[in-house]
């Protein structure tokens, strides 16, 4: 089959590159001293005749009592690494609880399959945003392994620890699955609720042992001791059997050499997943954001027959839960043939054989590249992937060196459990689950003293007897989002009084706002009202041949300056700013011809938060060796392309972060553009940026010397998500900024 479609594929003149990888054979070991009797039968119910080499190195570990970070691919086996202990441990002592952690609910529910054969053992349940409170009241009173998400462990396990007290008493595992998946801000607060785990599971008398899994990445002991907040041992010899792989590196044809305009990477990837699935391969297709999704499962639809389009699906966040639930049954049951998704389905959910994976872009990491990759081809089956690269830097930094997809080291996760931010709104959680005391310094770090006395000053915290507590009546955790880096959530109804969906205030400003059209199970509709005070989005239905586009505006105050150096004639400064941006409008551009048809403005508030950047400063000497007249699009060109290669250099996307570009600003009195982070504190991306400033400079000078374009376009200068709708651009006025990096 793999043959037949390169042998066709590779008549359209897109294919830039095939990698054939060998199949890998399986290493074996045997655990000493062997499983209980009843614990060796779930095993062969299972199929399972011998472990793996990690699995069982992770075991004889998490049977001593050491927190362990196991590092494996897909259908390594990584969940029956933390599985055979919880059992084995309720075999001893049938009161023993275990607490596990998935990052979606979709995981977290096929997970809880696995213990469906050994109910003799353990009581198992789910325990998230879904569960009916009926069954919530169970769960406290009896169940032994609780599967749920951060999320729940923040606001529903720990401010009411108290009805927990059985299961945080009897706590003997804690299970952190797809830890690579916490990064950024959301990973901060995770690391953060794990240590209010740990101090209250101290308090009834637990000291839990913790098991963390996780795809390959850069800084797995760094990364699960941060999460954590103490010693973890790794294991990263993954021993499991792989089937033989083929990648396909696919690069849309050129439309208009010289503008860089390339064929739609999203359409291009939905006419792949709709090829494959008509030729019955089962196959799964990624796309970077929820209206990518939509639009790829309509595309891919309209190419099947009726059978066929009958067994392909769409699945991402913002579902309703009966939603999500009747996908994930379909999806589970072999029932569907494809199915197109955000990153929620990259994840270890058993989403049965696939053979092929289609991913509509880079996914900004190399970690998640495998990680989707590996979502085919489970087991020994031969797998195949189609990487379908995008118009803008980094997409077709890959597509023109491809050997750095398979031979390139993954890269580092980071979390910062230092940002003040997320600090001072996980220590009044914890204050108000427990009194906070000196002793926890150990728990929340180095700034614990400085960030509590910041609080009691500010009246969030309340001191009495030596005590210090939350003053509030009820939890604050229901106030704090742990994913929440774009406010409040607005619900979306549509003209019947049927609830779509939810979006945070951040989307809701600048994809929902009246006038724009919001896509859901492939249906167009148009926003009527965005109301601010009942945070509602009301929407209708629509089928126009049109998209909208927001435009926003940008200010930055520099706050403080924690490090600067020079690098040739410039310099390059990290620090603490000051961030607001504003949507301001938007345009209607005609879906066909992508003109503009009109522009509307919009009285939207303004959002502001402090947070980490790196800032490149251009002193006038060099600003001189460009016309006054070209100076801005020559440093807002620099700017959109180092946002663009950013990821090779730290674990995020351009979506992780902003910038902001100007001639001359008042705080650096120069020609400077910024790079923030795009979170409240910061999430630790502009200091790797710094420490990686002269390699990033290198790597943006490459980009806008070597781009084959006449003047700029999306694979060098142009950003999908500029708020000015990428004007002005001066991309060889850029280039003769950035070259004074090595002081030419």
């Amino acid at each position: 089959m793999i043959p037949e479609l390169l042998a066709a594929w590779s008549a359209d003149g897109s294919v830039v590159h095939v990698e054939e990888e060998p199949a890998v054979p399986a290493r074996f070991a045997d655990l000493e001293p062997p499983p209980p009797e009843e614990v060796r039968r779930l095993l062969a119910r299972a199929g399972i005749e011998r472990l793996y080499a990690h699995q069982v190195t992770t075991i004889e570990r998490l049977r001593r009592g050491d927190h362990t970070m196991l590092v494996a691919g897909t259908s390594a086996g990584k969940s029956w690494a933390y599985r055979l202990p919880i059992l084995e441990a309720a075999v001893a002592d049938p009161t023993t609880t275990a607490l596990l952690l998935f990052p979606t609910k979709a995981l977290t529910r096929d997970q809880l399959g696995g213990f469906g054969d050994a109910l003799d053992l353990v009581v198992p349940a789910v325990y998230d945003g879904d569960t009916p409170l009926d069954e919530r009241r169970w769960i406290r009173r009896h169940a032994t392994v609780v599967l749920t998400n951060p999320d729940m462990l923040h606001v529903g396990i720990l401010p009411n620890h108290r009805a927990w007290a059985r299961v945080l008493s009897g706590l003997r595992f804690v299970v952190v699955d797809e830890a690579h998946m916490l990064r950024g801000a959301f990973g901060t607060h995770v690391a953060l609720t794990l240590r209010r785990l740990r101090r209250l599971a101290r308090r009834y008398g637990a000291d839990p042992t913790f098991c963390l899994t996780s795809a390959t990445i850069g800084n797995p002991r760094r990364l699960a001791a941060d999460l954590v907040g103490t010693e973890v041992g790794v294991v990263e010899d993954d021993a499991s059997p792989r089937g033989p792989r083929t990648t396909v590196v696919w690069n849309p044809a050129l439309e208009d050499p010289d503008a860089g305009l390339r064929r739609s990477a999203l359409a291009d990837a939905a006419r792949i997943f709709a090829e494959l699935v008509a030729r019955d391969v089962s196959t799964i297709m990624f796309a970077r954001s929820r209206r990518g999704t939509e639009l790829a499962y309509r595309w891919a639809v309209e190419r099947l027959d009726a059978a066929h389009a009958d067994r392909v699906a769409v699945y991402r966040a913002g579902y309703r839960p009966e939603e999500r639930r009747r996908i994930e049954r379909r999806l589970f049951g072999g029932e569907l043939l494809g199915v197109v998704s955000t990153n929620a389905l990259e994840l270890g959910i058993d989403v049965g054989g696939l053979d092929a994976a289609v991913l509509a872009t880079f996914p900004g990491t190399i970690a998640s590249f495998r990680q989707q990759a590996g979502r085919a081809g489970r087991g020994e089956r031969p797998a195949l992937t189609v990487l379908v690269a995008g118009e803008d830097a980094l997409d077709q930094w890959y597509a023109a060196n491809p050997g750095e997809l398979f031979g390139r080291a993954p890269e580092a996760v980071v979390v910062n459990p230092t940002n003040p931010t997320i600090l001072d709104a996980q220590l009044r959680c914890a204050a108000h689950e427990l009194d906070l005391r000196p002793q926890d310094r150990a728990y929340f770090g180095v700034d614990f003293e400085e960030r509590v006395t910041d609080l009691v000053g500010r009246g969030l915290l309340d001191v009495r007897d030596g005590r210090v507590f939350s003053p509030a009546p009820r939890s604050p955790a229901s106030e704090v989002d742990l994913r929440g880096t774009g406010g409040a959530e607005y619900v979306i109804v549509d003209d019947a009084g049927e609830l779509l969906g939810t979006v945070d205030e951040e989307r809701a400003f600048s994809q929902c706002h009246e006038g724009a059209i919001y896509l859901h199970g492939g249906v167009e509709y148009l926003v009527e009202r965005l109301d601010l005070t009942r945070r509602e989005i009301l929407v209708a239905e629509a089928s126009v041949p049109w998209h909208t586009r927001a435009a926003s505006e940008t200010t930055l105050e520099v706050v403080s300056e924690a490090d600067g150096r020079a690098i040739g004639d410039l310099t390059v400064h990290h620090g603490i700013v000051e961030v607001g941006t504003r949507v301001t409008g938007y345009r209607r551009i005609d879906d066909r011809t992508r003109e503009v048809l009109e522009v509307v403005e919009l009285d939207l508030p303004e959002r502001r938060f402090t947070t980490q950047a790196v800032w490149y400063v251009f002193p006038d000497r060099v600003a001189a060796e460009v016309e006054p007249d070209r100076r801005a699009g020559a440093i807002h060109a620099a700017e959109h392309t180092a946002i663009g290669v950013l990821p090779r250099f730290a674990v995020c996307d351009r979506w992780d972060v902003g910038g902001l570009s100007t001639p001359w600003h008042p705080a650096v009195g120069a020609m400077v553009f910024f790079v923030y982070d795009g979170v409240p504190g910061g999430t630790g991306i502009a200091p790797i940026a710094f420490a990686e400033a002269e390699r990033h400079l290198a790597a943006t000078a490459s980009i806008l010397a070597g781009c084959g374009c006449r003047d700029g376009c999306p694979s060098c200068v142009q950003s999908p998500k500029c708020g000015n709708f990428n004007e002005p651009l001066d991309r060889f006025a850029a280039l003769t900024l950035v070259e004074h990096w090595a002081g030419r």
